[in-house]
């Protein structure tokens, strides 16, 4: 076995995990073991193309990048993501309620309508292949600023509106969404099915995709990952990307891999499994990138490290200490 791969773990969504409350030892083992790092100004998709080299615009352009994972043939001009969401009103503020999941029919039923209600205006819809959102496409130049879903998640979604010199037009825009949104044939149908109403999108990710140059480095890494930002990632770096079932044999030459997980059974495909690939030396660095509230927590491990017996475990929520933003 090589001692010489170094491994990076992508996790999304990493706060479903913290709050299932699963038994996680081995997991419990490395967080008492690692080096800690915290980034609360870069959710984890920035993590990931700043590992890539994709340079931020006025965001981080994550619906270009989803774009060419679909295989979508793209326009000039701005593209942003489009989720639908629910607003839940508290004591004096809004905040985003749980994620809403449209069905493939529903998101093209609500692309149609959206697209003939801003037909004069510049501003046009396309459903994702994948469903649960759409992608805005703007006309012309944009200057705007956005939050991702995950920045805004339990915090006043007022502070975290499009921004910039566009800012306004966009917050227009959003305000006739939900002005459409209100006793729609879809929200009806929702309703009456005790699900959560659709009452606004949520507009993210921005960016140009002529304004994304090619890297200037050839990248040697091997990549496994199942959703089409990652499908996305990959094509613009001209790299494969692999399935996940394929990761385990990847982990055995040297080099470099990079793994964006699906958080199916973490602890018992990855957490074990890697603290023991850790104690036997097959592995020189391992870096796990774990998504909580829109902030990225990094854990650096070595395989020395797994000899700290004098570090105990504490609880695992302890070592995710959130700081509203």
């Amino acid at each position: 076995m090589s001692d010489d791969l170094n491994l990076d773990v992508y996790l999304p969504r990493f706060a479903q995990f913290l709050l299932s409350g699963d038994d996680a030892r081995a997991f419990a083992k490395l967080c008492a073991v690692g080096t800690w790092e915290v980034d609360a100004k870069h959710p984890i998709e920035a993590s990931l193309c700043k590992q890539f080299g994709i340079k931020k615009q006025a965001d981080w352009p994550l619906a270009p990048l989803a774009l060419m994972g679909e295989g979508e043939e793209q326009k000039t001009g701005y593209w942003l993501l489009a989720h639908p969401v629910h607003f839940v009103l508290q004591r004096d503020y809004f905040t985003l309620g749980d994620l809403v999941r449209l069905s493939t029919d529903e998101v093209k039923s609500l692309s149609a309508d959206l697209n003939q209600h801003f037909a004069q205006e510049g501003f046009s819809f396309l459903p994702s292949k994948a469903g649960d959102f759409l992608y805005l496409h703007v006309n012309g130049d944009v200057d705007v600023t956005t939050f991702l879903l995950s920045e805004a998640m339990g915090r006043d979604v007022g502070k975290h509106m499009p921004s910039g010199k566009d800012g306004m037009k966009l917050q227009a825009l959003l305000n006739e969404v939900q002005m459409l949104l209100h006793d729609h044939p879809m929200n009806q149908a929702r309703e009456q099915n005790a699900l959560s109403p659709v009452n606004s999108l949520w507009l993210s990710g921005g960016g140009r995709v002529e304004s994304m140059n090619q890297s200037a480095k050839e990248l040697s890494v091997q990549f496994f990952a199942s959703d089409i930002f990652s499908f996305g990632l990959a094509k613009w770096a001209g790299i494969p990307c692999q399935t996940l079932a394929a990761a385990d044999r990847a982990l055995k030459p040297a080099g470099d891999v990079v793994v964006v997980t699906d958080n199916h059974d973490l602890e018992r495909d990855w957490f074990a499994p890697l603290l023991q690939r850790l104690k036997k030396k097959e592995l020189k660095a391992l870096r796990f990138h774990f998504d909580v509230h829109g902030m990225t927590f990094t854990l650096n491990l070595k395989s020395l490290d797994t000899w700290k017996f004098w570090r105990k475990a504490s609880p695992i929520s302890s070592y995710f200490n959130v700081v509203d933003a």
